[in-house]
């Protein structure tokens, strides 16, 4: 008997579960799963304008990646719910979170870092095991996180990171 014959007799005495099976682990291990940010909240702590509320939107960096939120105008506390997503490979993610209120001529950056100037949070998500690194407090997939600036046009924010597989 030949080794190509002997070959398909022994796949051939495989059951057709098997077969399949092994194609279905296949596929989703080849998924790769989406960074999602949900801003639920920012409040101004101060004035972001010299002679009104803010307009603010949210700008997220996901691995290199900008993406922007839609703006709301003139509002001091807004609940946005905004969804801001990335496909990335799987592993530790850099993530850049800002809060910008747009202007006529050049976006203000709003501070919601408590650490002297700097007004973006920078953090790192694990899609494997869903730890978000990079705060003073240690932080898992689904919790609300917090933070607020202390410097001029200075906000609170708080949203949710998630992994989706």
């Amino acid at each position: 008997m030949s080794k190509f014959r002997a070959l398909a007799c022994a796949l051939a005495a495989l059951p057709l579960s098997a077969l399949i099976l092994g194609s279905t682990v296949t596929s989703a291990a080849a998924k790769d799963p989406e960074v999602i940010i949900k801003v639920t909240n920012v409040r101004a702590l101060d004035r972001a304008d010299e002679m009104s509320d803010g307009d603010f939107f949210a700008r997220v960096t996901i691995n290199g990646e900008k993406i922007e939120s839609p703006v709301v105008k003139q509002e001091g506390n807004i609940k946005p719910d905004w969804i801001l997503a990335k496909k990335v490979k799987a592993g530790v993610v850099k993530v850049d979170f800002q809060i910008i209120d747009k202007d006529l001529a050049d976006d203000d950056p709003v501070d919601v870092n408590r650490v002297d100037n700097k007004r973006n949070l920078e953090f790192t998500v694990n899609t494997r095991n869903c730890r978000i690194d990079g705060f003073s407090s240690r932080f898992k997939c689904g919790q609300k996180i917090t933070r607020a600036g202390k410097e001029k046009k200075a906000a609170e924010v708080t949203f949710i990171v998630m992994v989706k597989k």
